[in-house]
């Protein structure tokens, strides 16, 4: 009897178990499957645009601000460089603008180094035969090397990124991210192009100097402004701290060729100097054969110019007309 009410409960607890197992796959089979897709293109979302009420603070908008930059890896002279930046937006990821930079230079630790140099007598050094016309002497060294003195560059800005920042879980501010190309000109002044081989001056140069009286402490004056096409590209983001106004960080890229140190740089491995003494025991500088080549070529020119990629980090403040953005349905 035991065993029959025993066998009676078991089959009792399997049939439960059968009809609740039958009843799920029943549910879940029948269930449809809906995925992120279905919903947007069938349900409640379909045909909706993916942000609304979205604040365009580029769209049909034109800015204006003033701008201060800094070149990066300076060798020669450091480059301030106050500016501004003009800009209309086409749409609020594509924009069209100018800028324009001031450069105020002052000597790098080394340029002040070399100009403080003294020979071991505690006189201010003076070029020799073995460095002229590279070197004019400590008194003359910060007016040998070149100085930026503007850079006006004409950009397209594509701005593919944008979004908001927290500050402190206090305030939310809108940023964006863009990149820009473009080109225009780079001004700067650059030692004049000129040769210490007297016999063999070329169009367009002229005497390098004396040697002796630049061994006698004689001024040098010799800079020529030029004018260089140069492409500039580089990326930024602004961020918008009311409907009108914002903060734009950038860095920038504008390379271009010339001759920062104003020296002479060309040529191919020739006549080294070396340091003999006569037979009073008395040093002096002499040339020994080294090669084939005519380094140092003893000339100043476009020969003697090498690309510098002239980095800049730049901040400014941009303000935004209309006053009002343009805000999306």
């Amino acid at each position: 009897m035991k065993m029959r009410n025993d066998s009676n409960k078991t089959m009792g607890f399997l049939a439960r178990y059968l009809l609740l197992g039958a009843l799920f796959f029943s549910v879940w089979g029948a269930a449809p499957k809906v995925s992120a897709q279905e919903i947007l293109l069938e349900g409640p979302l379909a045909g909706q645009a993916a942000v609304r009420k979205m604040v365009q603070y580029r769209n049909l908008r034109f800015s204006v601000g003033p701008q201060f930059g800094y070149t990066l890896l300076n060798e020669y002279m450091h480059n301030f460089m106050p500016g501004v930046k003009l800009e209309f937006n086409v749409t609020d990821w594509l924009g069209v603008g100018v800028v324009g930079f001031y450069a105020f230079n002052t000597p790098t630790s080394l340029t002040k180094h070399i100009g403080k140099s003294s020979d071991i007598g505690g006189s201010p050094t003076v070029p020799s035969d073995s460095n002229w016309p590279s070197y004019t002497g400590a008194a003359n060294f910060k007016n040998q090397v070149s100085r930026l003195q503007s850079i006006v560059m004409a950009q397209l800005a594509l701005v593919p990124f944008r979004g908001k920042m927290s500050i402190f879980e206090k305030a939310f501010v809108g940023i964006d991210g863009y990149l820009f190309v473009g080109g225009g000109v780079v001004i700067f002044q650059q030692r004049k192009d000129c040769t210490a081989v007297e016999d063999e001056v070329r169009a367009g140069e002229y005497p390098c100097g004396d040697l002796g009286l630049m061994q006698g402490g004689a001024r040098l004056n010799d800079k020529k402004t030029r004018v260089k096409g140069a492409p500039t590209f580089g990326l930024g983001f602004t961020a918008y701290f009311n409907d009108w106004i914002g903060l734009n960080l950038e860095y920038r890229l504008t390379p271009f060729k010339w001759n920062a140190g104003g020296t002479d740089e060309s040529g191919q491995a020739g006549a080294q100097w070396v340091l003999a003494s006569d037979a009073n025991g008395d040093l002096f500088w002499t040339t020994e054969a080294g090669g084939k080549g005519n380094y140092p070529d003893k000339r100043i020119d476009k020969e003697d110019q090498t690309w510098n990629a002239n980095q800049s980090i730049i901040l400014g403040v941009v303000f935004n007309f209309p006053t009002k953005p343009r805000i999306s349905d």
